[in-house]
């Protein structure tokens, strides 16, 4: 391989190299768009257990259904 660029002239290099620097920024791309989505749904999975434990928890504390709305209500609004 080492061998074959090194007979290449530099006007036959340039179009391979940016063919391949594409094909890399490309899947590079894709790449990290994927761990993205996956990152994003763990995340909300995580969050979405933690709220069902903290419902869950002030249920067997015995507090009232109104109770916990007015606790998750307090805990979500961006004044907090």
């Amino acid at each position: 391989m080492i061998e074959w660029l090194s007979r290449q002239s530099a006007g036959e290099l340039v179009p391979i190299i940016t063919i391949v620097g594409g094909l890399l920024v490309g899947a590079f791309t894709i790449v990290a768009y994927a761990w993205a989505s996956v990152h994003s749904a763990t995340l909300a999975h995580r969050r979405a257990e933690l709220d069902a434990a903290l419902k869950q928890d002030m249920l067997n504390r015995g507090m009232s259904a109104d109770e916990i709305e007015r606790v998750l209500k307090a805990s979500t609004s961006p004044e907090a």
